[in-house]
């Protein structure tokens, strides 16, 4: 029996109202500008924003390194919640291993909460974990938190930068 394996979250509180934090999440336009690790920039995007529609994007790092990616929306609630299944992608969108962890479970379930708070801020949470995926792959995900954490900290402070110029 496979073991399953406590979810990685992490939030941060944005300057910014929920709504706003909602369309940057769910729009290409938005998204092209700040999701993706430090040091990379989106080189491909494409979306269908409704459940059972896709993301798929590209990413180039330094030196030309190259990484593809793809979401699934399972769940959408305006304003409030995203649930997708998150998974890497060659070119044409097809699943495919982590490029520089072999490990890696083939997909994630990813569930992204925007909370209004008492003035115009929000927080956004972002969890993950696992999804269909074998003992290697929870042990690889559950050794890799520390990484994620430094991960989706870049992601957020790149977030946070953009939102500024909104």
């Amino acid at each position: 029996m496979i073991q399953t394996v406590a979810p990685f979250s992490i939030s941060r509180i944005f300057n910014a109202p929920c709504e706003l934090l909602f369309k940057v999440n769910t729009e290409v336009e938005h998204l092209q500008n700040w999701m993706s690790p430090e040091g990379f920039k989106t080189i491909h995007a494409v979306m269908d924003f409704r459940i059972g529609g896709t993301y798929h994007y590209g990413l180039e790092g330094p030196n030309g390194m190259q990484m593809w990616g793809k979401q699934v929306f399972r769940d959408i609630i305006p304003d409030a919640q995203l649930t997708l299944i998150q998974s890497f992608s060659d070119q044409k969108g097809g699943m495919t291993r982590h490029p520089m962890s072999p490990t890696w479970p083939l997909e994630m379930l990813a569930v992204t909460t925007f909370e209004k708070l008492e003035d115009t801020s929000t927080k956004v949470t972002i969890t993950w974990q696992p999804w269909n995926s074998d003992q290697e792959g929870n042990t690889t995900f559950d050794a890799a938190r520390s990484g994620m954490e430094q991960g989706f900290g870049g992601t957020f402070a790149k977030l946070d930068d953009y939102l500024r110029t909104l």
